[in-house]
């Protein structure tokens, strides 16, 4: 039976939505000692890529990443962040700044600190807030010898495909992109940017149809970029029209207030709508979020703010009778893992966060483990392990890194 909205926001409410129960250490852990262990160093690694990835909004020439590790006596958290794009000397010590309060708190401490900051109306980047959450839930789920998404009583277990991105308006380097993608038996499932401009994003996925055929899932993302509609039968029109075409779902068309999501997905038939802006971040998601407002709902890497916020709205997401899609924000690193494992734990129709063969090269030959695997199918599977469960090379991770910052 499907949880009534109005009960799950009482029921939510009445331990407060905005101050939820952090996933803290259990009461049950045979050493008592690692409550208290105490936050003793924390380390920055610097990952540059230098691909360019293009959006209706603008131009991604290069891009700058934070790895981070957080360490407590003998246990660790990894995480990841983008810091900026287009900024190859970019200034961390923001990001230093922000982490170095975190610096010799207990687990505990430390997890009621973040949680203070992850309310409505907070100040804080959602990628400050993120980048710490990641390390924490990783070392506490390793404190705990449990799987991360156990704690975040995620505990759905089968492979969830991975959605291959294409950001590019050249048409040769869309093909291109789309018959990569097949090498890479990722070809099922395809994302690619659109522009707001109905030719143009016509003939690119006219391309991806060619290559993919008719049976891949093709969906696409235009960032709000179709604004100029002075009626939702014109902007339904336009979106039908893409449908015909072989689109499956659209991702964030235009500008819209949830009375027009709700209704613009009653005026396009059985293309899926996907709301990704109006669930950042994911507190305010849980608030916003109406059955019928779209069928996929985008859970997006660095701007939820939150993974027990987020994990309560993928629960509220299939509640409602739509489907969780777990989005990217063009990850390289550890972060691809963690959320690999939230869309397998929270049954994802499809993940985003995947690593990327060129982007991801040098990271990935640093390596040694990872819970989450690609199958032969493009399919990511999960063999649990404590915490997201990755093990780096750092040596190496060193020599791939332009800079390395221990806090």
């Amino acid at each position: 039976m499907k949880t009534n909205r109005r009960n799950f926001i009482k029921g939510i409410s009445s331990v407060g939505l905005f101050s939820l129960s952090y996933p803290l250490l259990s009461s049950c852990i045979s050493d008592k000692n690692v409550l208290t262990e105490k936050i003793t160093k924390i380390e920055f690694y610097q990952y540059n890529i230098n691909i360019p990835r293009y959006f209706s909004f603008g131009t991604w020439l290069n891009r700058q990443h934070i790895f981070m590790k957080i360490s407590a006596g003998d246990y660790y958290g990894w995480s990841e962040i983008p810091a900026s794009r287009n900024t190859p000397d970019v200034d961390l010590s923001p990001w230093v700044q922000y982490v170095k309060q975190f610096k010799g708190l207990s687990i505990l401490e430390a997890q009621k600190l973040l949680q203070s900051q992850q309310v409505k109306g907070s100040k804080i980047s959602f990628k400050y807030l993120e980048l710490m959450d990641m390390g924490l839930l990783d070392l506490a789920g390793r404190l705990q010898n449990k799987p991360s998404i156990e704690l975040l009583s995620l505990h759905q277990k089968e492979a969830v495909p991975g959605l291959y991105c294409i950001l590019h308006k050249d048409e040769d380097k869309v093909r291109e992109e789309a018959e990569k993608s097949l090498k890479q038996n990722l070809g099922h499932h395809m994302k690619f940017k659109m522009y707001g401009d109905v030719e143009v994003d016509l003939k690119l996925l006219q391309i991806i149809r060619e290559v993919l055929g008719e049976d891949a899932i093709v969906i696409s993302d235009v960032n709000k970029g179709y604004k100029k509609w002075k009626s939702l039968e014109e902007l339904a029109e336009i979106l039908n029209t893409f449908k015909e075409k072989g689109l499956n779902a659209i991702e964030d068309p235009a500008p819209l207030t949830t009375d027009q999501w709700i209704a613009l997905q009653n005026m396009t038939g059985n293309l899926d709508l996907i709301p990704d802006a109006p669930m950042r971040p994911a507190w305010e998601g849980l608030e916003k979020l109406q059955k019928g407002m779209g069928r996929i709902i985008n859970l997006h890497p660095s701007t939820m703010g939150s993974f027990s916020h987020t994990a309560l709205l993928a629960k509220e997401v299939q509640a409602i009778g739509a489907k969780v899609m777990i989005g990217d924000d063009s990850l390289v690193g550890p972060a691809c893992t963690a959320w690999q494992q939230i869309a397998i734990g929270a049954g994802a129709t499809w993940v985003e966060a995947i690593e990327k063969e060129e982007d991801s090269k040098l990271y990935l030959e640093c390596v040694q483990s990872s819970a989450t695997k690609k199958r032969n199918n493009g399919y990511y599977e999960l063999n649990p392990k404590p915490g997201f469960g990755l093990e780096l090379d750092e040596k190496r991770l060193k020599t791939v890194c332009s800079s390395y910052i221990v806090v």
